[in-house]
């Protein structure tokens, strides 16, 4: 009986001492974990454009944690004339740390838009309200860490008029990955900023240069390792009088290997 109680207690004493050990190690990898993040510097703007080098952090207050994977440096200008469009940098960049509410809203650049939604199941007599319900659905959480491809460039009207242009209407990475920019860019800033729909969309002055920066999420089963192409649609120009089309469209492909 004396054995059994003692065995007991023993037991008990080593639980309390196990349980005491791996509290006390997972509180430490946590006061760890805060100490680092507590280390990288932050900023009150946009934390991609603190990044210069791969493996550099910043902390974008009340937003999240930006980490540079990769960068390709462009600086070529494409000619749609008189529109003149110059990619400065396409990088991946990984954005770990973020709050509940940054979450939230990066999940409705997820999934499809509305019009991607509206193209697949109109045929299917759906009601707006329907199909709105089909790209809700489509939506997916975002995880605690999340990559995203980022394009800054410039557009200058060269003409003597005032015109209206979206340079980059869709793009593709890697010959597969394909973005419609208008709804899935969640960088509203510069030129993107002046509107991302064509009924909204400011036109350009003659003589006016912007610049801007895209921002597209990486759905994490691409498994995107590395940028080896890139490609991009514009839309057509047309004047911003009178919206007579004056040129159409095209296309413009920049190879990133050895870049």
């Amino acid at each position: 009986m004396i054995i059994s109680v003692m065995v007991g207690l023993s037991l008990i004493c080593l639980s309390v001492i196990a349980f005491n050990y791996f509290k006390s190690d997972k509180t430490e990898i946590g006061e760890n974990a805060e100490a680092k993040e507590s280390k990288i510097p932050e900023v009150q703007e946009y934390g991609g454009i603190h990044l210069e080098k791969v493996g550099d952090k910043i902390r974008q207050k009340n937003w999240g944690t930006f980490t540079l994977l990769e960068t390709k440096s462009i600086n070529e200008s494409f000619e749609l004339a008189p529109m003149v469009i110059t990619i400065e940098d396409i990088r991946r960049i990984r954005l770990s740390s973020l709050t509940d509410e940054v979450k939230e809203e990066l999940k409705s650049y997820t999934g499809l838009s509305f019009e991607e939604a509206y193209s697949i199941y109109y045929k299917e007599n759906l009601s707006m309200e329907e199909i709105d319900q089909q790209a809700s659905l489509s939506k997916t959480d975002i995880d605690e860490e999340v990559s995203y491809l980022e394009i800054t460039y410039s557009v200058e009207n060269k003409d003597s008029k005032e015109l209206q242009f979206f340079s980059m209407e869709n793009v593709t990475f890697n010959d597969d990955l394909t973005y419609d920019v208008p709804s899935k860019n969640f960088i509203h800033s510069g030129d993107t900023f002046m509107g991302t729909k064509k009924v909204s969309r400011s036109d350009y002055q003659p003589g006016e240069m912007r610049k801007g920066t895209i921002g597209l999420l990486v759905n994490p089963e691409e498994n995107f390792e590395r940028l080896d192409s890139f490609s991009f649609t514009t839309d057509d120009i047309a004047d911003g009088e009178s919206h007579e089309l004056l040129v159409d469209g095209t296309s413009f492909e920049i190879p990133l290997k050895g870049k």
